[in-house]
């Protein structure tokens, strides 16, 4: 049974999500570990979700309640696991608990990895959104980089998308809209 746990640094499977995130996400696409745990702790709007099976960690699933929708910031399955319909159920599993719009950032389709990626969300029901969107980078000095963003659940994105992307900028990246 897929189970998605809320957990802090000091949880026995903290470890888990650490070497999970670094193994899954680029050092551009990730916060370094201290930042990482200093948000875990210390914002409530920040959910650190373990991925579990039958009480065996096989992914991690981080977001943000930023009260009108979710950002799902990170998403990944142990390696182990992939493509045994786990990240579907687990996802199935968030969109049925949450009940609200959701948005997540994906890379661009420019290769088959970023392409499969792409459909998986789509399968999932989200729907690939055709504003320009560039991520903030995690650390100083880093650039800006661009991205599609996916949404689920909004009846009509257009009127509140530069209200979600500025509040995706200044709750998750600490950044302000200068463009």
């Amino acid at each position: 049974m897929i189970e998605i746990i809320r957990i802090n640094s000091s949880h026995k499977h903290y470890q888990f999500i650490e070497e999970l995130m670094k193994t899954a996400f680029p050092h551009k696409e990730r916060r370094d570990s201290l930042h990482q745990q200093k948000l875990v702790e210390q914002n409530s709007r920040f959910y650190n979700n373990i991925i579990l099976d039958n009480s065996t960690p096989i992914g991690i699933l981080t977001y943000w309640d930023l009260e009108t929708f979710i950002f799902i910031e990170h998403f990944a399955i142990d390696y182990h696991y992939r493509n045994k319909g786990y990240g579907s159920k687990a996802l199935s599993n968030l969109l049925n608990h949450l009940q609200r719009p959701i948005i997540l950032e994906a890379e661009k389709p420019t290769n088959e990895l970023s392409s499969r990626r792409i459909n998986f969300y789509k399968r999932q029901g989200f729907i690939v959104q055709d504003f320009p969107y560039l991520q903030p980078p995690y650390r100083e000095g880093d650039e800006w980089f661009p991205l599609l963003l996916m949404s689920y659940g909004f009846t009509d994105i257009e009127i509140d998308y530069t209200n979600i992307r500025n509040s995706i900028y200044r709750e998750v990246y600490k950044k302000e809209a200068t463009f």
